[in-house]
């Protein structure tokens, strides 16, 4: 599948990142806009308080030394130009708390009492463009020909402060100042002699306080500070989420191509922790599943071969001499009693085998329910045995049963304990050289009954004890290829059978002897019920997992 490129902007981590930063930005902007509001109010009302208080004491200076400049005989004006000179500094832009303030002095018929111009050294030469700058100021504001609403606004707080109210008023509704009539000798039960002028030098220069300007840089560049720091730091947070997230699609791709072993290496906290430690119990129990389900593949294909093979060589058989009757090969009444009983062992062969798919298909589909009644092993195993007697007597081998008839019953399934005891010593019989033994032993142990198959063929090797149970499973693999044996479900079937009624089985080699294949079957004491039926496992677990106990001898079954 050909997956689509993704693009940048559409990675988790840097939309994570930028929208963080733009929560951040945005939330800088409102609280520096906030802040620049609340400097301005408290700063305007702080400026129109110095101004007043500046203007006053300024204004009642100038009054008392313009009387005192009459009383030594100086004219009117000249009294106002000295009184101005002497009170206000020698510059007209004050500086009070980092803002310098404009002062001027205006007479009668609107003159300029203060600041004067004169021819200034290189020295002085700074003073001199700022009282270039507040002549150019007033002088437009105070030309007749000069238009607009500021103007017009001004000459009537300059007639209001003329008849001798104080005006605070602002221009273009942004730049203070403040107009207070001089009345004589300070006292404003005088006339008034003039007025003076006081505002701050952004009002003049129509700019931004300095005051506000230092500020704005410094919250600008904050906010910049902030906003890197902030990219720097959701790049980062993005990375502690989309990291792990990263490994966890890395490991997903991984495990659609088939590679089920991935896990999620990490340590991350929190529910990605959790989620990475849920996709690997996923990967796990998944892992598990296929390799379960391949296992089944290939007991399907296993059984496939085998049960293909093990019902041609019988019907093979059969075919063969059915024709050699048809045929009129067969004269003699020997010969006919020979080909009817190797039909009969093949058709008994292949009833078999039918009969252990039956039960095969009843485990794997956990049917297989044992109908328990009262049984004694000593007669089972006589009636097991008998049927196979024939068997025995042909490839001369000698039975033995040394179960005593005194042993407790047990409750069992009689069909299905006669089958394992069946499977165990024809089992025996294929594994045991002319002229030996199969003998079948039980004991008490404990709360269970202990039945043992020994033969005296060569044995198990002991690195097979562990494998014998598994389904088709064979020590000498040539017997299927020359068609001797059973299906290889034999032992398969005895432990299913025996699990289900709660008992064990496993292997061991007898010593002086061969095999030896022991299962257990659990007593039932007296006046105690009856066990429950116990419902078969699941064949994986049947036929697949090694017993932790020893194996037994393959059946060819």
């Amino acid at each position: 599948m050909t997956q689509k490129r993704m693009r940048w902007w559409q990675s988790i981590r840097w939309r994570l990142a930028l929208g963080s930063v733009g929560v951040m930005v945005l939330a800088m902007i409102l609280l520096v806009a906030t802040a620049i509001l609340a400097i301005l109010y408290y700063y305007d009302s702080d400026q129109k308080t110095q101004l007043n208080e500046l203007s006053e004491t300024r204004a009642q200076q100038i009054g008392r030394e313009y009387s005192h400049q009459l009383s030594i005989g100086e004219t009117s004006a000249a009294a106002l130009q000295k009184a101005s000179v002497m009170t206000l500094p020698a510059a007209p832009l004050k500086n009070l708390q980092d803002q310098a303030f404009v002062n001027v002095v205006l007479g009668a018929n609107n003159r300029i009492a203060y600041p004067t111009q004169s021819k200034v050294s290189s020295k002085q030469l700074m003073r001199t463009a700022q009282i270039r700058a507040i002549y150019a100021f007033i002088t437009k504001y105070l030309d007749p020909s000069q238009k607009g609403s500021d103007i017009t606004q001004f000459r009537n707080d300059l007639a209001l402060a003329q008849n001798g109210d104080t005006v605070t008023d602002t221009l273009g509704n942004r730049w203070v100042f403040i107009i207070r009539p001089i009345f004589a000798d300070g006292d404003s039960h005088h006339e008034v002699v003039g007025v003076l002028f006081v505002a701050p030098r952004s009002t003049v220069e129509r700019s931004l306080p300095q005051y506000i300007s230092n500020v704005g840089s410094v919250v600008l560049l904050a906010l910049v500070v902030v906003a890197l720091l902030a990219a720097l730091g959701a790049i980062l947070f993005a990375r502690t989420i989309t990291r792990p997230l990263e490994k966890m699609t890395v490991a997903t791709r991984q495990m659609a191509v088939g590679d089920y072993n991935v896990r999620v290496q990490g340590q991350a906290m929190g529910e990605l922790g959790e989620l990475a430690t849920t996709f690997n119990e996923m990967a796990s129990q998944l892992h598990q599943d296929v390799e379960t389900l391949r296992e089944q593949e290939l007991w399907r294909r296993e059984l496939i071969m085998n049960i293909t093979h093990d019902l041609a060589t019988p019907l093979t058989a059969i075919a063969g001499l059915g024709e050699a009757l048809v045929d009129g090969i067969n004269q003699s009444r020997e010969d006919y009693e020979a080909t009817g009983r190797i039909i009969v062992r093949e058709t008994l062969r292949l009833r078999r085998l039918v009969k252990d798919l039956h039960v095969m298909a009843k485990v794997e589909a956990g049917a297989l329910h044992p109908q328990r009644t009262s049984l004694r092993m000593a007669a089972l195993v006589d009636e097991a045995i008998a049927v196979l007697a024939p068997e025995f007597e042909r490839v001369d081998v000698e039975p033995l049963n040394n179960i005593s008839f005194e042993l407790p019953q047990v409750e069992a399934d009689a069909d299905m304990i006669t089958r394992v005891v069946s499977n165990l010593c024809d089992n025996a019989l294929q594994h045991t050289p002319s002229g030996g033994q199969v003998v079948v032993d039980a004991q008490v142990r404990g709360a269970e009954l202990l039945i043992s198959v020994t033969d005296t063929g060569k044995g198990i090797p002991p690195e097979l004890l562990a494998r014998i149970f598994e389904r088709f499973y064979r020590i000498d693999g040539s017997r299927q290829v020359q068609g001797g044996g059973g299906s290889g479900l034999g032992l398969s079937i005895v432990r299913a059978i025996v699990e289900a009624h709660g008992g064990r089985v496993w292997a061991e080699n007898a010593p002086g002897m061969g095999a030896r294949i022991i299962f257990t079957l659990p007593l039932v004491a007296a006046g105690q019920p009856s066990f429950a039926d116990a419902t078969t496992q699941p064949l994986q677990k049947i036929g697949l997992l090694a017993t932790s106990q020893s194996g037994a001898l393959p059946s060819e079954n």
